[in-house]
This record gives C-alpha cells, structure tokens and sequence, in this order.
C-alpha cells in the first residue's frame, strides 16, 4: 500500500476545510439574550451579571463569584486581595501564559517558578524544594490544557507554611479533582471567559470565585473602583473605602456567558469524546505520547497536547507543526519559550521594560533552568479539541499525524 504525500509537499490535504484550534458555539439563546440587554438598554450593569454570577458560585460549589472583565484582571485582582504586592513572591510554573506571572509583577509582585511534570502541570515536588530554601508568600496552581494538578500534596504544603493558594483554572472550567471542581480547592480561583476557553463571555471576560468573605468583598472592591455601594448596596453610593479598578464584566459579556454556562457539561462530554477518539488513533504511534485522564479527577481537554520524540517521527516540533497546518489542521507549538526565557524576564529588572523594577529587585531568570518546562515547550503540540467540530474533523486530525510520520518514516501506520 502507498504511502500518502504530505500536502506540505504537494499531496491533496486531509482534510478539505480548515479544523480551527478554537471557535466558541454561540446559540439563538445567547443571541436573544444580548438583544433583550441591548432593547433594554442594560449595556454595561444588568440583571446577567447578578444572574450568571450566582450560577457559575453553585456550579464550581463555592459561595461566591465575582465576573470580571478578564481573565488577567481576575487573577490581577485575586494576587492583589491576598496581599501579595510589594516584593512578596508567588510561585508558579514557568510553563503557562504571561498573565500567571505578569499579573503578579502588576501588583508588585515576585514570579518565582517551580519545574513542571511530564503533563505540563506544576510538580509539588518541584514546589517542595523551592518552598525549603525560599520564604514564598503565594502559590499560584495553573491547571494546564483542563487537568487538574496533584492538589492533596500541594494543597498540604501550602497549610504547613501557612501559604495561600490561587489556582489560574483558565484552561479548566468544569475540571474536577478527587470530586471536587477545579476552583473550590484552593483560597481562590481565576477563570478566563475568552472565546477560545471552554465557554466564553460576549467579548473577553473572566471570574472569580473564593469561599471566603473577606476576600470575596475585597475582590469586589477592587474590581469595581473601591465603591462601597458595590458591597453595601446603593445607598453608599459615591462613596469609595480603597483604591479600585474599572474590572468589571459586562451585562452584554455576562448574559452571554449566562447561557454559555448551561452548556458547560455538555461542551465537557463532547470534549472528552474527541479526545478518547484522539488517542485511540494515536496511543500506538512511535514518537507520539498522548495526554492522559488522571486517576484523581476529570481532565475537561481545553486542548489535546500531544508530545512528540523528533527522531522518532522524522519531523522536527515546528515542521511537523507546519506541515499539519498544511493539512488543513489547525495545530500550534503553543508555549514555546517558557517564562524565564522570555525577553521580559531576560530584562525585567530594566525599568524601561518593567517599572517595577525601580523599587523592586527580580531574580536574574537567565540564571535559571527548569528542565522538564524548557523540553515540553520544545516538543509539544497543540491539537484541536472542541465542540465546534465533527467526528470527521477529529478522525482527519488523527489520520493527518498518521500520514505525516508514515511519510517519513517509510512505514505505513
């Protein structure tokens, strides 16, 4: 049997329309819920956003939710009520978005960084050494492409050094551990409501959720320009307690996402399907090292991130990364330069790159190795994985891989 040619070289492309990496499924009820905001006027505050608040607290299990106008500014906000600004150091992961880190670098904040596991999720083992030698006042969890991280260790550490916990659950909206939703593990949570997340809000948008009233209340404040009526109600109108940001969602975002959350299970069951689909196609090919369900909770697939062995298939990460997107697949090398390798932690403590750093002194990153973050940003691929494509669409994206590696190495998968 032949062997197909890559459509990078000239071969007929797998699939005969573009597979986006990312579309938000937008219904007539989201569509009547917008109009109904916009005849009554009720742009900016509005019945949604009291409404959708409510619900996305029950769903996630937790007594409060606060919407924000992002999911940068939710996390912006959740460092700021905690405390941790001027020179206080947050752990994180050096593998995920800018915003985990230069959210707490907005606040005055030091990004200090723990290795990640072979899943792309933050080690607690990595977090155990770097808690014994440095006085952490923050770890913030990211819960990468939808899979919960180890919380049970994490979670004990962070109680044993008297340490909160924020989880940047932007990727995992519905992911569960031991039970639990994602977001009612730690102190406080961010969830990004931006179209290419698991559910989306009607621009960009984002939440914050706690069980705890303190914060909660100061979370509101701040997202909302310190005003006491946000808290009290209006007869405090005018009257603001603490410096505050205009942060808050729309009624427009929020009737959007409103909707959107009815859908969340449903969104999850699809995803989960693709993603069996996915690696029952793929868990036998040579080079290819599939993302797993955890036994300790529900992985939701905000993305399928495959790793590769570059000998082994025959293509380079961003060759075959490329030669996918000839396929008409939509797939990426998503995060790849960590952190610590990025121009701005490179220079972070020039004040033309950072003003922070005329009162703050940052560690010299460039110094810094995280060996499993640095080779997983050089080796992985992202793949789609929503609801807005069909069973074809995820079966092409297997047989594309398939051609690809067969291609070069001679063998027909």
């Amino acid at each position: 049997m032949s062997i197909e040619k890559p459509a990078i070289i000239g071969g007929e492309p797998v699939s005969k329309h573009w597979i986006p990496i990312a579309k938000p499924i937008i219904g007539d009820e989201e569509k009547q819920a917008v109009m109904e905001a916009l005849e009554k006027g009720a742009l900016a505050s509005g019945e949604f956003i009291e409404k959708f608040e409510k619900e996305f607290a029950r769903y996630i299990g937790v007594k409060h939710a606060i919407a924000t106008s992002c999911g940068t500014d939710a996390l912006f906000i959740s460092y700021l009520s905690l405390d941790l600004t001027f020179n206080k150091k947050i752990l994180t992961t050096p593998l995920t978005f800018i915003a985990t880190a230069s959210a707490a670098i907005c606040t005055g904040a030091i990004p200090i960084f723990a290795d990640v596991e072979e899943d792309a999720n933050i080690s607690p083992e990595e977090i155990s050494k770097v808690l014994e030698k440095e006085h952490i006042n923050g770890i913030c969890v990211v819960h990468m492409y939808g899979k919960p991280c180890r919380m049970e260790k994490i979670l004990s550490m962070a109680r044993e050094y008297n340490i909160p916990v924020i989880e940047d659950a932007s990727h995992a909206h519905g992911a569960e551990y031991k039970g639990k939703k994602v977001g009612n593990l730690g102190d406080i949570a961010a969830f990004s409501l931006y179209p290419a997340k698991i559910i989306a809000a009607g621009g960009w948008g984002g939440v914050i959720v706690t069980n705890n009233d303190e914060l909660a209340e100061t979370a509101r404040l701040i997202a909302l320009q310190g005003e006491l009526r946000e808290v009290r109600g209006t007869k405090t109108a005018y009257e603001f307690v603490r410096i505050g940001y205009n942060m808050r969602m729309s009624n427009i975002e929020a009737a959007v996402a409103y909707y959107q959350l009815r859908k969340l299970n449903k969104f999850i069951e699809i995803r989960r399907k693709y993603a069996r689909i996915l690696t029952e196609m793929l868990e036998d090919v040579p080079g290819i090292k599939t993302p797993t369900d955890p036994a300790y909770g529900k992985h939701v697939y905000y993305l399928y991130v495959i790793t590769i062995d570059e000998k082994k298939i025959g293509w380079s990460r961003d060759e075959f990364v490329e030669a996918l997107r000839k396929e008409n697949i939509d797939a990426r090398r998503g995060y790849h330069k960590p952190l610590h390798q990025q121009e701005l932690f490179l220079k972070i403590n020039d004040p033309r790159v950072n003003y922070f750093a005329k009162i703050v002194k940052y560690p010299e990153y460039s110094k810094l190795s995280y060996p499993t973050a640095e080779k997983l940003s050089k080796t992985s691929v992202w793949l789609p994985c929503h609801p807005a494509l069909t069973e074809k669409d995820v079966e092409n994206i297997g047989k594309a891989i398939r051609k690809l590696i067969s291609w070069k190495t001679g063998k027909k998968l």
